[in-house]
């Protein structure tokens, strides 16, 4: 963690406006783990520590607030959102609806497959030795498949969900051996979309998305 003490790099220099970089460091800070779920987040010490007003503090609030990273709620000030059984539920039943049919429309399109991408990611996640590395090659894996489904409106919202999943993803990696497990699914499906089985792919990526789940419950379970 950044000491209070020292004052972010220059916004210039990041290409970034200081309150995009404010988040940007609680967002990872979030998502790591290293400010816990229903953590009190209390501007005024936030603004010292990052050496700034409290004016980029708010409006950084307001952009994790967007993403549900954090909850601001009336004469508590700002906390870390929970984790939820019921979010993670809900999260992974909406991948389950429009996940697979992105990977079988893959399949049907499997000349537009960024073969080379996917098998590079897959070979980054089997190489990542962080939570955040394995969510950075687990991304490009999905996106690299995906794009070939000629489905833009369904790929924002899949994007948008795995968004909101990275912090029960990355818990799950944290405390679970799944990361192996599901790498092994990855080179399955990629293999079966370039074979052009769409029937085999969808099912493979219902168990996957069914079986990350189902370890992120556990691992819920496990923290409390």
């Amino acid at each position: 963690m950044r000491s209070r003490s020292t004052p972010l790099p220059h916004p210039a220099s990041l290409r970034r406006s200081m309150p995009e970089e404010v988040a940007a460091l609680l967002r990872e800070e979030i998502l790591d783990g290293v400010l816990a779920p229903d953590a009190r987040l209390r501007q005024e010490h936030l603004a010292q520590r990052f050496g700034t007003s409290q004016a980029p503090i708010r409006e950084a609030f307001r952009r994790l607030e967007a993403e549900g990273l954090v909850v601001a709620v009336a004469n508590r000030g700002v906390r870390v959102a929970g984790l939820s059984a019921a979010e993670a539920e809900e999260i992974g039943a909406l991948r389950l609806s429009l996940e697979p049919g992105l990977a079988v429309r893959a399949a049907e399109n499997a000349t537009n497959v960024d073969a080379a991408a996917a098998r590079a990611a897959i070979e980054a996640m089997g190489q990542a030795s962080t939570p955040a590395a394995l969510m950075v090659a687990n991304a490009a894996f999905h996106d690299a498949l995906y794009a070939a489904a000629g489905r833009p409106i369904t790929l924002d919202l899949v994007t948008g969900l795995r968004a909101r999943f990275e912090r029960y993803l990355r818990l799950m990696w944290r405390m679970t051996g799944h990361a192996a497990l599901s790498n092994d699914e990855h080179g399955e499906i990629l293999d079966l979309v370039l074979a052009g089985d769409g029937a085999a792919v969808g099912r493979v990526m219902a168990r996957h998305i069914e079986g990350s789940t189902a370890e992120i419950l556990k691992a819920l379970t496990a923290g409390r």
